[in-house]
């Protein structure tokens, strides 16, 4: 792609162009032989420039790097560019600007004044995690400058670098009046949830199952692949419920009460999986997970942490359809909800969830607290959420409601603390 000319040129050198170009015209018409080497001199000096710049083959390679490929909102992670000129050829004053969103802070300007030829120079600038998600950082623009700043030239690496801004996870203290919750032995029996004794001894079948453990009773009985488990009964699991109606959350950016919640939930989901559990996670928009995803540990952390940098807020107004799926609350599954404003609708749904034996277990957030007066719930709303919570609660879910102020470890402590009068 070819440039105008004229656009490399910087205010300076185009006055100087001008200026030249003038002085040569007035000095011919006015036979003013002195004056037109002023005006050659004028004219010359940002064409020669423009040339130069515009011709030379920069041999420049740059790599990024990080501490760290992702980081807790909040925090700051530092970036480092290794850039690396070759050659021997002189390129004057170079100019650098790293690419990045708002969301990641200020973008970071530095030159290199060094016309020895080859040279080597690493930059480190900060990160800072203002808004969760993934983001991508570069490319870096660079920008030759002649030594008389006349004449500039833009060229940009094509490279890339992906950084994810994470929800923060809080650490959790193990809850071991929750059914699955204890990490005794003795209680490990127990945290099944199971109906009968053949049940005991099976599970579904899960893609790369040997078929040589299908348990063809239960297998009929159910209407679906069952397995013998293996040695180790014990294999608890919990579907946790994240209500990601936007309608359902208030709050500004980081401080809202969504992102409260993404926090709390990755926070749950996380403590659990440390624990041994299988997890499954839900929002207003059905499955967060894919079913065909590897159940070993690190894979599965890393799903369920990519998955709440990527939750948004659904524009959905009603989580009844998300959570009509069977797999929710199948027979032995403890079921966390973290919800925002509810309605009876709402709660009926999550009703529905605690299927069988299920346990159930809510975090109920007090939006009001997270917005401005004029942002509040209406009468008729605050009665519909308190006729909800009730209706929770009439069914033995535990019920932990939360403001702005409530630390995620004691909405967690005041769980625990609600079972013990269970």
């Amino acid at each position: 792609m070819k440039r105008n000319p004229w656009s490399l040129l910087t205010p300076r050198g185009k006055m100087l162009l001008v200026a030249g170009l003038a002085t040569i015209i007035g000095s011919m018409l006015l036979g003013q032989r002195a004056v037109l080497w002023l005006g050659l001199l004028l004219f010359l000096l940002p064409a020669i420039s423009l040339f130069f710049i515009a011709r030379t083959r920069l041999r420049l390679t740059c790599e990024r790097g990080f501490d760290h490929g992702e980081m807790p909102i909040g925090e700051t992670m530092e970036a480092t560019l290794a850039l690396e000129k070759r050659g021997n050829l002189p390129a004057g004053l170079l100019l650098f600007e790293e690419h990045i969103p708002a969301s990641l802070g200020k973008r970071p300007r530095f030159g290199v004044n060094n016309t020895s030829g080859s040279w080597r120079r690493e930059v480190s600038y900060p990160l800072e995690g203002k808004q969760r998600g993934r983001f991508t950082v570069g490319p870096l623009l660079v920008r030759s400058r002649d030594a008389f700043n006349l004449v500039k030239f833009d060229r940009q690496f094509t490279a890339t670098s992906e950084v994810l801004v994470t929800p923060r996870i809080h650490p959790l203290g193990s809850m071991r009046n929750v059914t699955g919750g204890g990490s005794s032995g003795e209680t490990r029996p127990q945290r099944l949830g199971v109906i009968g004794s053949d049940d005991v001894l099976v599970r579904e079948y899960r893609q790369g199952d040997d078929v040589r453990r299908i348990h063809w009773r239960s297998t009929a009985r159910r209407g679906e692949l069952m397995v013998r488990r293996e040695e180790q009964a014990w294999d608890p699991s919990v579907t946790l419920v994240l209500d990601s109606r936007a309608i359902a959350h208030g709050g500004p950016g980081r401080e809202s009460s969504f992102e409260y919640a993404v926090s709390c939930a990755a926070s749950i989901a996380m403590h659990f999986l440390e624990h041994g559990f299988t997890v499954d996670l839900y929002d207003a928009g059905g499955a967060m997970l894919p079913r065909d995803i590897d159940r070993s540990y690190h894979t599965t952390r890393q799903h369920i942490l990519h998955c709440f940098t990527d939750a948004l807020p659904h524009a959905a107004t009603s989580m009844s359809e998300a959570l009509d799926s069977p797999l929710i609350g199948r027979q032995g599954r403890l079921v966390v909800a973290i919800t925002g404003r509810l309605t009876p609708t709402e709660a009926e749904a999550l009703l529905r969830t605690r299927r069988n034996r299920a346990q159930g277990l809510a975090v109920v957030i007090d939006v009001d607290t997270f917005v401005a007066r004029s942002e509040r719930a209406t009468e008729q709303q605050q009665e519909d959420h308190r006729v909800a919570v009730q209706m929770l609660r009439n069914q033995m879910w535990r019920v932990a409601e939360v403001t702005r102020v409530t630390a995620i470890t004691d909405a967690w402590k005041d769980l625990e603390r609600l079972g013990e009068h269970v």
